[in-house]
């Protein structure tokens, strides 16, 4: 492993509000979430918004002098704010960001978050020169009105024109996941709200209680594991400060939700601080992002089943229930034309998703998978030879796994068409291509070295 490749930021909406369910700046749950991330030395990134600077303004100034504290800006509504105006949505965002500036002026990275439900906004705040989108919700359908099936986890260049689709070449707009979802169990249960960083969903799910953290330490364990295989693995935890406080402007759980969620955090962040993971502020993140990279980065992920299941109850049956496994080891990819998911043993992808040509925002880009066939297999104790082959079929980013005990194996030769050729811990080869119309011959070989191997 390579911690350091790890980069956690911890977020936490500490907006004002003014809705059905809460009106006023949750300063409470502000100092609870703040008192308990300090503790353990993790910066806090707040999204704030005009209302709520004016009550913590001399708060996070302290904090951030003291810990490193950092905002971003609460995005305004493009609906409900600017009545779809894009001149009144322009001169909003305009107005928030001098006032957060004014506030905070150490805060240069432009940044907006909000739940990612529609492609309008997205277009306006390129043009209005942000640098990051904050909100996406990795295989969420329907759950507090956002469906953002079919986009990338973690953080990746959004187009512009296309709010679910990564940019096709070099973007302006970083886009990054409300909080990080399990991989693993998003994907085989189709319950991503469940199998995720949040408090209290997994509070609720029964997954986590405020003495055992075991799941969100599997769940953490996985990335850390992809630090081998990437650059970069970006972790990203989020908490609302509304969700943090019971009094007479916020009472959206009851205090012992409260309570058991500050006792889980505190055991994370105890947790986290062994590894010596790089901690730091969304902005920070997302500068380290578009540093290191011009157009959205291939991203591998290699995810085992935790096997701890959540409990039957009215939560999570709301969506008709759960699936309980167990699943197997399952390797997931994507780049800035596709994204791709394989179970262990199968060559071909179970998930198919391809970006490139795709205008509309209301599909998750899937597509059928052709027959794959293997022509030529030979296995000797140094060396291993396939040849895939595959017929006509449409024009389409697409890829191969083999799975096997490839330690000490590293890629000799994938073809000259070959866009990525990678061994992940030793135990699956990815080879990425194109499928152009016509009959495809990808021939691969995998050679063990002398010195071990050269691997993900």
């Amino acid at each position: 492993m390579k911690p350091q490749h790890l980069i956690y930021t911890y977020v936490s909406m500490a907006s004002h509000y003014d809705t059905s369910w809460g009106r006023g700046t949750p300063d409470e749950g502000v100092d609870r979430t703040a008192r308990t991330a300090h503790k353990h030395g993790i910066p806090v990134t707040w999204i704030v918004n005009s209302g709520s600077i004016a009550v913590l303004g001399n708060r996070i100034r302290k904090w951030h002098d003291e810990y490193g504290d950092d905002v971003i800006m609460r995005c305004p509504n493009f609906a409900r704010d600017a009545g779809k105006d894009k001149t009144k949505m322009l001169a909003l965002l305009e107005a928030e960001w001098r006032t957060l500036q004014e506030a905070f002026p150490w805060a240069t990275t432009k940044i907006a978050g909000s739940g990612i439900a529609d492609g309008d906004a997205i277009a306006i705040l390129e043009e209005a020169g942000f640098e990051g989108m904050w909100g996406y919700c990795w295989e969420q359908v329907w759950w507090d009105g956002l469906t953002n099936q079919g986009i990338p986890w973690g953080f990746w260049y959004v187009d512009g024109k296309r709010f679910k689709a990564p940019h096709p070449g070099r973007g302006s707009l970083v886009a990054c996941e409300w909080t990080a979802r399990d991989l693993h169990s998003s994907y085989h249960t189709a319950s991503p709200v469940v199998y995720s960083t949040d408090p209290n969903d997994v509070l609720r799910a029964g997954l986590c209680t405020g003495d055992n953290i075991e799941y969100w330490k599997r769940l953490f364990d996985d990335y850390l594991r992809n630090t081998d295989a990437n650059d970069q693995v970006f972790f990203l935890q989020h908490q609302e400060a509304h969700e943090m406080e019971v009094s007479e402007r916020f009472a959206v759980y009851p205090f012992s939700h409260v309570e058991a969620c500050d006792a889980m955090q505190d055991l994370f962040f105890r947790y986290i601080r062994q590894f010596p993971v790089t901690v730091t502020t969304l902005p920070a993140a997302i500068r380290a992002y578009r540093e290191r990279n011009a157009e959205t980065a291939p991203v591998y992920m290699l995810t085992s089943d935790s096997a701890i299941r959540p409990e039957l109850n009215d939560y999570t049956m709301t969506l008709g229930g759960i699936g309980l496994g167990p699943w197997p080891d399952t390797l997931f990819y994507y780049d800035k034309e596709c994204q791709l998911a394989f179970v262990r043993g199968e060559n071909k992808p179970r998930m198919m998703r391809n970006y490139v040509g795709k205008w509309s925002m209301q599909e998750e880009f899937s597509e059928p998978v052709p027959p794959v066939f293997v022509t030529h297999y030979m296995k000797e104790a140094d060396r291993i030879e396939i040849v895939y082959e595959i017929g006509y079929w449409r024009p389409m980013p697409f890829g191969l796994a083999y799975w096997d005990d490839l330690t000490g194996f590293a890629v000799e030769d994938a073809g000259p068409e070959t866009i990525e050729a990678k061994i992940v811990e030793d135990q699956v080869a990815l080879f990425r291509f194109n499928l152009t119309g016509g009959p495809r011959r990808i021939p691969i070989t995998l050679r063990r070295t002398n010195n071990g191997g050269v691997r993900a």
